[in-house]
């Protein structure tokens, strides 16, 4: 499998070559095709920066993106710390794919079936709410999908929430991780009733009207949660304005 290293910042020479390495190891930890992975490697310009290497990847199967980010206090730890993560990416990608038609059509309200633990992510970083500013946006076509598909494609992807178009309610919603450990999906108040109680928990959004930009960067500002889902009011669709590891905001909406 050909794996692409990228470096960016002071990157010692010889951590390139271990990235390629030790992330084509992986092939042999699922038994099916790997198309190409492609490895991020980042380190602070400042030494004395807290775990200042940080090391993204990604691997590519099927049709599918397995992803895994991570920080360390050394680019070598980050380097196998990623290799290790995007194996049990994997390997819980591909169980999922050969269990999904033995799971039970029936499931208790909520509830949702889980795969092995994921290594806790780095702290975030402590930003006063009147020093974030929205430093990256992020748009995506969103087909219709049901909220069990879109928990499988966000826990395959290694995020937290995940942006999607509700074929059951025909409309934008966002499917993440509750702190009780189960999976729950926020839509507009006004969107119908599933046809089926099953899957994760579905919650009504906290706001009834669209919200602008601005007014959905002051709720953040107050409320200091991971991700605020909202209806944009410049275009009647859902967006997702959420908390970056480096303390600024990150913005998700659907393409036009």
């Amino acid at each position: 499998m050909n794996v692409d290293v990228t470096t960016r910042g002071p990157v010692p020479a010889d951590m390139a070559s271990l990235a390629a390495e030790r992330v084509g190891e992986i092939v042999s930890a699922v038994d099916a095709p790997l198309t190409g992975a492609r490895v991020v490697l980042h380190q602070a310009e400042n030494e004395r920066i807290p775990r200042g290497a940080r090391a993204e990847g990604e691997v590519r199967m099927s049709g599918h993106t397995i992803r895994g980010r991570v920080e360390a206090e050394t680019m070598s730890q980050a380097i196998h710390d990623l290799a290790d993560r995007l194996r049990q990416q994997l390997r819980r990608h591909v169980d999922r794919l050969t269990t999904r038609r033995r799971v039970p059509a029936e499931a208790a309200p909520g509830e949702w079936r889980r795969g092995a633990w994921t290594p806790p992510r780095p702290p975030r970083s402590r930003r006063a709410p009147r020093e974030r500013e929205v430093v990256r946006r992020k748009t995506f076509a969103l087909a219709p999908t049901s909220a069990a598909e879109a928990a499988v494609e966000m826990d395959a992807l290694d995020h937290d929430f995940y942006l999607y178009r509700d074929a059951d309610a025909q409309s934008d919603a966002v499917v993440y991780r509750r702190d009780d450990g189960r999976f729950g999906v926020i839509l507009p108040q006004d969107a119908p009733a599933p046809t089926a109680d099953e899957g994760p928990v579905r919650e009504p959004s906290r706001y009834s009207d669209p919200l602008t930009l601005d007014d959905a960067i002051s709720k953040m500002d107050a409320l200091n949660h991971r991700f605020l889902f909202f209806t944009d009011a410049a275009t009647g669709r859902g967006a997702i304005l959420y908390l970056r590891y480096d303390g600024h905001y990150g913005l998700i909406e659907p393409a036009a």
